[in-house]
């Protein structure tokens, strides 16, 4: 697959997924919890803490569970970077 096909297949996923987000942003309890999660990335800016450094507080089986999730989508990017 070209570079032009592949950005192309992106961008479709990118504008459905956008458009789908849009309808769940109109959710009062979808709303409430990107408040809570914006207001907690404030803060934790300002102690030095990661988003990742809460939820591992928070969470921490769940925490481990996107730390292998990050790690799969990293070696992911970096062979389609090698690819190229």
């Amino acid at each position: 697959m070209s570079n032009v096909d592949e950005f192309l297949k992106v961008s479709g996923r990118i504008e459905s997924e956008y458009e789908t987000a849009l309808a769940l942003l109109k959710d009062p309890e979808v709303i409430k919890v990107a408040s809570f999660l914006s207001e907690l990335d404030k803060l934790a800016g300002e102690y030095d803490f990661t988003p990742m450094d809460i939820m591992t507080l928070l969470d921490p089986g769940r925490a481990i569970e996107l730390k292998s999730h990050e790690a799969k989508n990293e070696r992911r990017r970096s062979k389609r970077v090698q690819r190229s």
